[in-house]
């Protein structure tokens, strides 16, 4: 009896620092939510993994912003990336998230400017946003940010959702679609160059639709976190003039109960590794825009790493 007493409270002891090796190890891991194949998001979380920062990222492909938030909300990811404007909403329990705001995520850096593209093949008769009327358009994936932005500028110019015919397929999907001629445009909010609009740009001749000043007021001014900017002549194949467009930023988010310095890690490899980042083709965080703007408080860890490069962030003790 005694025996198996001294075996019994062996065994929880071994079963109780399982459990603590366990939970004390789970600061290391993270699962990022990312986005779609084909997307940005990809990228920047393959990037993320490959950095040394004792971080083990697990990289999740997911439907992009509007889901990463409510699986951060739901406790199936630790961090994402998601646009500011899909940020803004969810922090403020507006739009599509009225009713159950997510109130639990914390900013870790804005990472670069994503630009609103919509692609149509270059012999196209779409010359305007007003002109998509009653075409074929690919919206995005459903549940995904570039989904809900498509549908707010579409409204800007006048058009109802009734007035097009929708589809909503990933950006590679897409691209492909309007190559084969099953769709006729398709919008995308990603960083220029996207390498899958580059690639469609070798295989097929494009253009991509301009922002008319009057439709790109309307969205500055009436939904938070968009930005008037400009894709540049030359980003890609046969585009030769500058195209006017407005933009969100991407921004890395985490839960807020993610361990503070495992997110201080992480936070401190995107900047110090940002050489790393750069050689994937990606655009490499810059401080001030990383801490500029954003609808939230920044998580304790990042801004622990702030801190430390004499950078004052807006934090919680959350």
């Amino acid at each position: 009896m005694i025996r198996s007493a001294r075996a019994a409270r062996a065994a929880a002891l071994a079963a109780a620092a399982a459990l603590c090796l366990s939970l004390c190890s789970c600061g290391k891991n993270v699962k990022l939510g990312t986005g779609n194949d084909g997307g940005i998001y990809r990228k920047y979380g393959n990037a993320f993994a490959g950095l040394e920062s004792g971080v083990n990222v697990i990289v999740k492909n997911t439907a992009g912003s509007q889901a990463n938030l409510r699986l951060l909300n739901d406790g199936f990811i630790d961090m994402a990336i998601v646009q500011s404007d899909m940020l803004s909403e969810a922090v403020n329990g507006t739009d599509d998230f009225k009713g159950s705001p997510v109130s639990d995520v914390r900013a870790v850096a804005a990472l670069y400017m994503e630009d609103f593209q919509i692609v149509v093949r270059a012999d196209s008769d779409i010359e305007s946003i007003a002109d998509l009327a009653e075409k074929r358009i690919s919206l995005g994936e459903d549940g995904s940010g570039v989904a809900k932005n498509a549908e707010y500028i579409l409204n800007s110019a006048g058009i109802s959702m009734n007035m097009v015919n929708t589809c909503y397929m990933n950006y590679q999907q897409s691209a492909e679609a309007l190559k084969d001629g099953e769709i006729d445009a398709f919008f995308a909010v990603l960083g220029a160059p996207a390498d899958v609009i580059s690639q469609l740009a070798e295989d097929i001749s494009i253009r991509l639709l301009p922002m008319d000043e009057r439709t790109a007021a309307y969205m500055t001014n009436l939904y938070e976190g968009y930005f008037s900017t400009e894709i540049k002549a030359g980003t890609y194949s046969g585009i030769n003039e500058d195209v006017p467009t407005i933009g969100v930023k991407a921004v890395l988010v985490a839960d807020a109960s993610a361990d503070a310095q495992t997110v201080k890690k992480l936070t401190a490899a995107i900047f110090e590794n940002s050489g790393d980042i750069e050689k994937q083709g990606l655009a490499a965080p810059n401080s001030d825009f990383a801490t500029s703007g954003l609808p939230c408080a920044f998580h304790k860890g990042a801004a622990e790493y702030y801190k430390s490069i004499n950078i004052s962030v807006n934090a919680d003790d959350n």
